[in-house]
């Protein structure tokens, strides 16, 4: 098991040991003490991992941080933990004071056990930043959430590149929040630059406000092509045996098979599978691997109405993604009682008669990865119809 999955599989493990949590010394056995283990440190040695590590602060004397890591018996990470019930924007103070004493500590983190928060140096030398470089919870890590945590592991762990590295995000970060405003909302000397070619006339607010709607659709037309490049079943298809028909990136059905429908046609050519639909059945597929499931049967098949997630066969589906509106959807055979519980924080109502029990409004296809429990319990529903049916 590669380290994304390690974490992966840590991700749901601390989900499902959250809600039995009741105080700060259980957080940190439960949820705390496990990450910094998967990090390639050893817990119980404390010339690697000494719990209330002494961090005199100037008068004050006797001041313990949580946990300092360790390597080659030097602190270089210090750990301040909360209750996971706590919110964090409170005791970033608190660590301060412990990162200014300890000269040779470059990095700290702050974390409830679920959030986490990294914090370095880089306005002024061996002093904290008041705002962490990056945040992430273990409960919905991205791709890039685990490249970061990747580079604080034992064995990845260099002080000089992990200083670079941090740079980099903020810069990245910065850049990323200033191009999605830029994006969202042209600015006047953005939407000049644009039109300098395509205008002769002088660029008054008139013309200004005359170009800022075609610019945005012209961005939003852009992104959209960018992402959706080299996406389209005809550019795939082109690669394949004719006698091929595409039904999931790993799973190939031979025209004369046959597949168990419900009313849905074979994917056509016309029909284009995005590659945010791919990333959604990623996510799933990824979720299951990690709990144990046995995944080499969750196939997708896309459609013009909605991108179908199922076990083997069309009948087996178990959660159809309508990514395609202006309010992102998912739709699963279990009734809206069992979704609430699964899904706390999202709006899940009744879904229409014939399509499924209940529908879950996301944001996001990354909103897959704050419901991983609703991902196995959709996919043991169906597992388990497949067992009584057989």
């Amino acid at each position: 098991m590669d380290f994304k999955q390690e974490l992966e599989k840590l991700s749901l493990q601390l989900i499902e040991r959250k809600s039995h949590i009741i105080n700060e010394e259980s957080t940190k056995q439960a949820l705390i003490i496990p990450f910094i283990q998967k990090l390639g440190f050893d817990v119980f040695n404390p010339l690697e991992v000494e719990p209330e590590y002494v961090s005199d602060f100037g008068i004050k004397k006797g001041e313990k941080v949580d946990y300092a890591i360790k390597k080659d018996r030097k602190p270089i990470i210090f750990v301040e933990a909360k209750s996971v019930n706590e919110k964090l924007h409170k005791h970033s103070s608190q660590i301060y004071r412990y990162f200014n004493a300890t000269p040779e500590v470059r990095f700290s983190i702050l974390t409830n056990g679920t959030e986490y928060k990294l914090f370095t140096d880089l306005k002024r030398d061996n002093i904290m930043d008041d705002d962490p470089f990056y945040e992430f919870n273990i409960e919905s890590l991205t791709n890039l959430d685990i490249e970061v945590i990747e580079h604080f592991t034992k064995d990845e762990f260099d002080i000089d590149e992990n200083i670079k590295f941090s740079q980099e995000l903020v810069y990245t970060n910065n850049i990323h929040s200033t191009l999605k405003e830029l994006f969202k909302n042209p600015s006047d000397d953005f939407v000049r630059f644009l039109i300098k070619d395509l205008n002769n006339q002088r660029v008054t607010s008139i013309v200004l406000e005359k170009f800022r709607p075609i610019i945005k659709k012209a961005i939003n037309h852009t992104l959209l092509e960018i992402i959706g490049e080299g996406l389209s079943f005809t550019n795939v298809q082109a690669n394949q045996p004719k006698e091929d028909i595409l039904v999931s990136d790993q799973t190939m059905v031979k025209e004369g098979d046959k597949l168990e429908e419900d009313n849905d046609e074979i994917t056509k050519p016309s029909i284009l599978t995005t590659e945010e639909e791919l990333r959604a059945f990623s996510i799933i597929k990824e979720t299951l691997e990690v709990s144990g499931r046995v995944v080499e049967n969750v196939k997708y098949k896309d459609n013009s109405s909605y991108f179908n997630i199922m076990n083997r066969v069309i009948t087996k589906w178990f959660i159809r993604l309508y990514s395609d509106t202006e309010n992102k959807n998912i739709i699963t055979r279990l009734d809206t009682q069992a979704v609430d519980q699964l899904c706390p924080g999202f709006r899940v109502e009744e879904s229409p008669k014939g399509m499924g029990k209940s529908r879950i409004y996301i944001n996001s296809v990354e909103d897959l990865l704050q419901m991983k429990s609703l991902i196995i319990a959709c996919y043991d529903e169906v597992s388990e119809e497949s067992k009584i049916t057989t």
